[in-house]
């Protein structure tokens, strides 16, 4: 009987089977079912070049590695692919389950992350050099997305130079305003002129005293000087001084919503503070910033403001901080901030701001140094409502983003907005920054960690910016808002757990959102009385130890036929029994 013939092995059918099984099982690894390997000129590029090259090119912060060709990106290819395939890159700390949505988000589509995994997967091909789209055009880096350069750029007068090692005083320096006449700002661009030397900076107008030059003021008091140079020209209503520009490594271009803008005040005397903070690099450089500015004729509608979100009441591990504590004010706020302890890993600080009247924000922008753990910024509502805006639960101090709302967000009057944040100054954290390439010379964490005034690197800052709009509710116009009070009465919660303060005198208007000693001590001999007044917004003041006793509550007073609200910005307990 003669041998049955012997069948193929059917190995393309095994091979092509592996394959759809392999894809099913790990989709991230593989390209689009049906369509031929990505090449970098056909399907990476362009994604590089729209999302990536703004900072990964020369001048630029992430020069280093440049992604403007293929010769540059091959090298990095299989970098590229972890740090995008772990969304590491680009950059984008927000949490997007617990935030508000932005219109900068800077994530890439998974579809993308996909085509950048497969093709370097696939060996990473070059592709046809016809299919290579064109670069970006950044006139002289200037990054508007219509191409248009600035209407003018304000630079430093000269090249400031950096030493190679030390400590590096903050530099501020006056440019002259070229302008008689005031000017609303759509769209500015702050660029350090060296990258990796420009830790941050920050830009406010001031308009000098008659027949005061920069010089004569070089010359001046340092009192005095000081004085003039902490008088912004350009303030909100309750003069909070308005930050016109600001730069922090992952901060580029701000382009700001139609009917809106910030204001440039013209004049004779009229000059542009940089405040810059330098860090050395090893070796000496030097640096010329500039801000690029783009105007549109107005006034806007809505007049921007750039302020830190928690200007008023701070809270340090629980404790609310009094105005009047003698000692160094921390930068951007009105107390002394107690310094982080050595080896604290999770130092929490709480800025409490409430707004009188309604309000739009457009923009959020945490701010802190090496030691910067996290920011959350929630806003209570005057119905007792909470609502999380941004969470950042791994703030990177190297990729400081601003935080641009898809849509405004509109306060009504009574609201408040409530800012935390924490600081590890363990040695984990440390050791992280070690491995990252960090210069940590002077990071130790067996050290205290002071909150000061003019910051250096190894110092700590508590500034989580806001940019906003005033509206004034024309119901309430002719009294500006609702009233920011104070009283004094019994800390008690109701049948629901809600808390409330009883017996409680009549309310009086306050000048400021957060107290000082001095105003609890008078609070001791007020008088209590029959008011009831339900509270918002209290579980960052720890209310629950203070129960049953006397304490001086500030807030927004919300009216109400039934029970009239306080959205608290200040709930102290004073040294006096509680009446009842």
């Amino acid at each position: 009987m003669s041998n049955p013939q012997k069948r193929p092995a059917p190995w393309p059918i095994l091979i092509a089977v592996s394959i759809a099984l392999f894809a099913f099982a790990f989709p991230e690894i593989g390209f689009a079912a049906g369509q031929t390997t990505p090449t970098f000129t056909h399907d990476v590029a362009p994604i590089l070049f729209k999302n990536c090259i703004k900072c990964h090119q020369t001048g630029e912060l992430a020069s280093r590695v440049p992604l403007t060709s293929y010769d540059a990106v091959r090298p990095w290819a299989d970098s590229i692919k972890q740090k995008v395939a772990s969304r590491e890159m680009p950059p984008w700390p927000a949490d997007p389950s617990k935030s508000l949505k932005f219109r900068n988000d800077a994530r890439l589509s998974q579809p993308d992350i996909d085509t950048i995994v497969a093709w370097v997967n696939a060996g990473a091909p070059k592709g046809n050099d016809a299919d290579l789209p064109p670069l970006p055009k950044f006139e002289d880096g200037w990054m508007h997305p219509d191409g248009r350069k600035p209407d003018v750029v304000i630079s430093l007068p000269g090249d400031v130079h950096i030493p190679a090692k030390g400590e590096i005083p903050y530099v501020r320096l006056l440019v002259k305003v070229p302008f008689s006449d005031d000017r609303w700002i759509v769209a500015s661009q702050t660029r350090a002129g060296t990258p990796a030397v420009v830790h941050h900076m920050a830009l406010t107008e001031i308009a000098l005293p008659p027949g005061i030059s920069p010089t004569i003021l070089d010359q001046m008091d340092p009192h005095l000087r000081n004085s003039i140079l902490n008088s912004p020209a350009v303030t909100t209503p309750s003069k909070r001084p308005d930050m016109l520009g600001i730069y922090t490594p992952g901060s580029t271009l701000e382009m700001y919503p139609e009917g809106s803008a910030k204001l440039l005040k013209g004049g004779t005397n009229m000059y542009l503070i940089f405040n810059i903070h330098y860090e050395t690099t090893g070796v000496p450089e030097t640096d010329r910033s500039s801000i690029g500015l783009w105007f549109e004729p107005g006034p806007p509608e809505h007049q921007l403001f750039r302020v830190n979100g928690a200007g008023e009441t701070i809270i340090a591990e629980g404790k609310e901080l009094l105005t009047d504590t003698p000692g160094t004010r921390a930068e951007g706020t009105h107390v002394v901030i107690p310094p982080i302890p050595p080896f604290a890993e999770n130092y929490e600080l709480i800025g409490v701001t409430g707004y009188p009247e309604p309000v739009t924000i457009y923009q959020f922008q945490p701010h802190a140094h090496h030691r910067g753990k996290d920011f959350t910024y929630t806003v209570v509502y005057p119905d007792g409502r909470e609502q999380t805006l941004l969470s950042v639960p791994k703030y990177d101090h190297r990729w400081q983003m601003a935080y641009e709302l898809e849509t405004p967000l509109k306060l009504p009057a009574g609201s408040k907005l409530v800012v935390t944040a924490h600081y590890d100054n363990s040695k984990a954290n440390l050791a992280k920054m070690s491995m990252s390439g960090m210069d940590i010379h002077n990071l130790s964490p067996e050290k205290p960690v002071y909150f000061r005034d003019m910051n250096q690197s190894w110092d700590e800052m508590f500034t989580p910016f806001i940019q906003y709009s005033i509206d004034p509710d024309p119901a309430k116009r002719q009294n500006g808002g609702l009233m920011v009070g104070e009283v004094v009465g019994c800390l008690e919660t109701n049948s629901a757990g809600d808390w409330q303060l009883t017996n409680a005198s009549e309310p009086t208007p306050s000048g400021t959102q957060a107290t000082s000693s001095t105003a609890l001590k008078a609070a001791e001999a007020r008088p209590q009385g029959s008011q009831r007044y339900r509270l918002l917004g209290t579980r960052v003041f720890v209310p629950s130890g203070h129960k049953g006793e006397k304490v001086a509550v500030k807030g927004i007073f919300i009216p109400n036929p039934k029970d009239t609200a306080i959205n608290v910005t200040s709930l102290q307990m004073v040294d006096a029994s509680c009446g009842k």
